[in-house]
């Protein structure tokens, strides 16, 4: 599947005429658009576009023709492959290859099916004529009543064959996919007339263990085709047994109903069929460790093992009838290390997940040697590999990450080692940082990864954003030398504003700053303001978010508390606004009255946090700096089972709850005591610390602090609570890069209530309450 790379050029043809095509003149046109006697659903798409555009930028109507009725003696835009070439035959043009060229008095916009047209239509557009598709809902379109254009030879094709961010959620059939020259997004499906997508076929494009053997209907009677783990056949976080001879002869027989179906359903659309098949993991762990799996997995080196073993004997079973089906895998997690002895077959696909590197550098940083060495031992191994990239953060989503500066370089180091395909997840329209243009430049570089990110940049800010440009990328070239400077790191699990160590009083102060000088600059178009608060709602989420921590560096400075150059309410009403104003532009009709719950919701608890936070009395007394304090606002807690909530016993005035009347009855004694509490160092993979919290060491009822022990802190530390880890601290704020031998006391203010507690009264549901958490340097 590896194809040759043609990067779009622009060649100045010699003895055209110097004064180019005459498209339109004074508002009114002066050429044809030419499509052919029978096209395609995309040729008659892009005519479509081009006439369209073309009216809107020179207020003349373009008149699109079959071929036999063209007038001669007047310009014509030639659009697909009609009779009339320019010395290139489009039945002989890659899918995606395109062209761009004037001859004489005619332009000829042409590329092979089904997408080179349409690329070649909207490069003409975008490139020539200026016009831009900033997002699904937002473009610019100049306006120029006489056009003239050429002498002009542009041609090329996409860098990468696959092209895939998650989602666009354009709603708009992948016309912006389209335009910005994606073939896929995600579960979204592209039309037949922006082109069609690089279809995975059913029944997903990912994690389909369980889609083709739901527990539900196998595990009472085959269990014994799932993992056996610990001596026992499991299915609850677990995976299928990659060597059973049954299992796998049924796995390709449904495998092979799968291809059959999705044919019959193409032909009946008259559409072509998928030509790839995800065979993968679960999203979990749990390996089979029956003997004949552990016996591949350890002839291996990898867990990849058992899986490609089942991989390549599917691929083997389907390479006969159908040769031009491609099975989909993933190296992911449990099975990113590659395989040493076993060869993978040439229908095979690896997608290599990009789970624990640093995404605030590139791939060729020291930061991120791990996932270097395995992409690299893995484009040794797979004729067809592509990447998983993450560009959004699962534990506090939402917050400044400057990360578009490592796009390019990226790609190129892709490109380099033989990937062919990316796929990047950019969940959440709203909330995730610079979505805008982080997705606009990452569509631009996947295209030519070559393009120069400072003019892509300044293209994009200047167009978004109008006079206030110039600051948006004054705050974006802040944010990454803040970054760098601090040497802070986040993986796609991480983000929260204590990670991220950069957002601190004075870089938030002066962002905050930038912002303010960029909404004056635009005056009052609602447009442009629109647009520029949603670039900044990061900054005011993180500032909301940190709020207490960052007054607490104001007032230890001796700042007056009047003085505090952050306005936490002006803040929050601006996020409102924002937020609610996004939802409107953004979010289809039905869906609208949730999000804006939502966006109500974040903010009301924002209204819970204290707006001065005293330090804890236990450690009042101790000298200003060795105390790091981290409350209720700080915490990442996961699937909303614990709620942050007022509490008049709490010193900080919040805590978290957990209440066990609304945990599963399987779980509910699972979080008695003793309380299991540690840390956890991403990096290596390993937990350590606390001894759990005993009955015996509740000494009385409410809040009381608990000691875990002392321990050396590293960037990559956070702090858990719970067996099921369902509270989570970042620690990196805490950490002092420049004394890695720093000890830290590590406690807790923690409450019990309830009668299934030490000292809990019976007319109180049983809950467990976490406040607070300090560290103390030793």
């Amino acid at each position: 599947m590896r194809t040759q790379l043609v990067l779009w050029t622009v060649v100045v043809i010699l003895g055209a005429p110097a004064h180019g095509v005459v498209l339109s003149e004074d508002g009114r046109a002066r050429a044809t658009i030419v499509v052919a006697e029978s096209g395609d659903a995309a040729v008659a798409t892009a005519a479509a576009e081009l006439a369209v555009y073309l009216e809107r930028v020179t207020g003349g109507r373009f008149e699109v023709v079959r071929e036999s009725i063209a007038r001669v003696g007047e310009a014509r835009i030639f659009v697909g492959p009609t009779a009339a070439g320019v010395g290139v035959d489009a039945a002989q043009m890659g899918s995606e290859q395109w062209l761009v060229r004037t001859a004489g008095e005619d332009l000829y916009l042409v590329g092979g099916s089904p997408r080179g047209t349409l690329y070649a239509v909207y490069h003409f557009l975008e490139d020539v004529v200026g016009v831009h598709w900033w997002n699904p809902w937002e473009e610019t379109v100049p306006r120029q009543p006489t056009l003239r254009v050429g002498p002009l030879d542009l041609q090329g094709r996409p860098a990468f064959r696959y092209r895939d961010i998650y989602m666009l959620y354009g709603h708009d059939g992948g016309r912006f996919a389209a335009r910005n020259r994606l073939n896929r997004e995600g579960d979204a499906p592209i039309e037949g007339r922006y082109g069609g997508s690089v279809n995975y076929g059913p029944p997903y494009h990912v994690h389909t263990f369980f889609h083709y053997f739901p527990p539900t209907e196998y595990f009472n009677k085959h269990p014994e085709w799932y993992s056996l783990i610990d001596g026992q056949r499991k299915h609850e976080g677990a995976q299928l047994c990659l060597s059973n001879a049954a299992l796998r002869k049924e796995f390709l027989a449904k495998l092979i109903a799968n291809i059959e179906a999705s044919r019959e359903k193409a032909r009946a659309r008259r559409t072509p069929p998928p030509l790839v098949f995800s065979i993968s993991q679960n999203d979990c762990a749990g390996p089979c460790q029956c003997e004949p799996c552990a016996a591949i997995a350890h002839a291996e080196g990898s867990e990849a093992g058992p899986l490609l073993s089942l991989v390549n004997f599917l691929a083997d079973g389907i390479r006969g009838k159908y040769p031009e089906v491609y099975l989909d895998t993933l190296a992911y997690q449990y099975t990113q290390a590659p395989p040493r002895n076993l060869k993978l077959r040439d229908n095979v696909i690896i997608r290599l997940c990009d789970t624990e590197a640093d995404m605030l550098r590139p791939v060729t940083h020291p930061n991120n040697a791990r996932f270097r060495e395995l992409l690299t031992e893995w484009s040794r191994l797979a004729r067809n590999l592509c990447v998983w990239d993450y560009a959004i953060t699962y534990g506090t989503s939402g917050m400044p990450l400057p990360t578009a500066h490592t796009f390019g370089p990226d790609y190129q180091f892709y490109l380099a080692h033989h990937v062919e395909g990316v796929f990047t997840e950019l969940e959440d329209e709203i909330l995730a940082d610079m979505r805008d243009w982080k997705v606009w430049v990452m569509m631009k570089l996947l295209e030519d990864p070559g393009r120069d990110f400072q003019s892509l940049m300044q293209t994009f800010t200047d167009g978004f954003y109008g006079a206030a440009g110039g600051h948006v990328r004054e705050y974006l070239t802040a944010l990454q030398t803040a970054m760098e400077t601090r040497g802070a790191r986040s993986t796609c699990w991480d983000g929260s504003p204590q990670k991220l160590t950069y957002l601190d009083l004075d870089f938030v102060v002066r962002a905050e700053g930038m912002f303010d000088r960029a909404e004056a600059a635009i005056g009052d178009d609602p447009v442009l303001r629109r647009r520029v608060r949603h670039a900044r709602l990061p900054l005011d989420r993180a500032v909301l978010l940190s709020y207490p921590r960052l007054r607490s560096a104001w007032a230890s400075r001796g700042g007056e508390a009047s003085r505090m150059p952050l306005d936490r309410d002006a803040i929050a009403k601006r996020t409102l606004s924002t937020w609610i104003a996004q939802v409107d532009l953004r979010i289809p009709g039905s869906q609208r009255a949730s999000q804006k719950a939502a966006a109500n919701a974040e903010m009301g608890r924002m209204h819970l946090l204290p707006t001065t936070l005293a330090r804890p009395e236990k450690f009042r007394d101790l000298p200003q700096g060795k105390v790091i304090d981290y409350t209720a606002e700080t915490t990442r807690n996961w699937g909303g089972v614990v709620k942050i909530m007022k509490d008049p016993e709490a010193e900080s005035g919040v805590t978290n709850r957990l209440l066990l009347s609304d945990e599963k009855p399987e779980n509910r004694g699972k979080y008695g005591l003793p309380m299991a509490w540690g840390l956890y160092d991403v990096e290596k993979k390993r937990g350590f610390g606390g001894r759990p919290i005993e009955m015996a060491d509740v000494p009385g009822p409410g809040y009381h602090w608990y000691r875990m022990g002392a321990f050396r802190l590293a960037h990559s530390y956070y702090l858990y609570f719970f067996w099921s880890w369902i509270i989570q601290i970042e620690l990196d704020d805490a950490v002092d890069a420049n004394k890695p031998d720093q000890e830290y006391e590590v406690w807790a203010r923690v409450k019990f209530e309830g009668p299934m507690f030490p000292f809990g009264r019976r007319e109180d549901a049983d809950a467990i309450h976490v406040e607070r958490v300090v560290l103390v340097r030793r």
